[in-house]
């Protein structure tokens, strides 16, 4: 015989009413659920709207000058700090990355205060792939804003270069550059990776870009 659970309420009161009481509570603890899903949910996109509508930050943010500062290790990164002048407290370094640092002379980027003795980077890198050898040769005959005495950047020159190198709107930055710092005993050379940063031993023979500064 099949058990008619209608039936069973219908003549125990009692039961019904229980069974009412329970079912009412978990209405009522489905609401209280789907109600902090809401607010969760509105919270994060509250969150999210709060974010896009913070200041965009300066590139050079990260770069800035602290007492405690000794590098700036980012991995693969060579260590090296701006600018080593204890003289120079954070605002006065901080000034250095600020965009009214840099000049737009045409064919080079001037720096109003030098940064790692650089005072003008080369806006046009050398458009064709080169050898060490033939990148430091290259940069003996550079003729750029009158002067002749350009050369080829150190490792921690060109880390420098990448870091600035949205604000200088200097082109072609997502390859290896050579830098004139040799490795392994005179054998290799260091080259710089201007899409992430990043540095590695390259044999001397390899072709890489230029990009020269003063």
């Amino acid at each position: 015989m099949k058990w008619n659970i209608f039936k069973f309420l219908s003549e125990n009161k009692e039961a019904g009413k229980e069974l009412g009481e329970w079912m009412n509570q978990q209405l009522e603890k489905g609401r209280t659920q789907e109600e902090g899903k809401k607010d969760t949910k509105k919270k994060s996109e509250e969150e999210k709207v709060a974010e896009k509508s913070k200041p965009v930050e300066k590139v050079f943010k990260s770069m800035e000058w602290t007492a405690d500062d000794d590098d700036d290790d980012d991995g693969n990164e060579p260590s090296f700090f701006v600018n080593r002048n204890a003289s120079l407290n954070g605002a006065e370094a901080n000034k250095l990355f600020s965009p009214e640092n840099f000049r737009d002379r045409g064919d080079h980027i001037e720096l109003v205060k030098p940064i790692e003795n650089i005072r003008m980077i080369e806006k046009d890198c050398f458009g064709f792939l080169l050898s060490w050898k033939d990148a430091k040769i290259y940069a003996q005959t550079v003729m750029k804003g009158g002067y002749r005495d350009w050369r080829v950047p150190t490792m921690e020159e060109l880390v420098v270069i990448y870091k600035i190198k949205d604000i200088c709107g200097i082109n072609k930055c997502n390859d290896w550059f050579w830098s004139s710092s040799e490795c392994d005993g005179g054998l290799n050379a260091w080259r710089v990776s201007m899409h992430a940063g990043f540095s590695s031993n390259g044999i001397k023979s390899g072709k890489y870009y230029v990009r020269c500064i003063r």
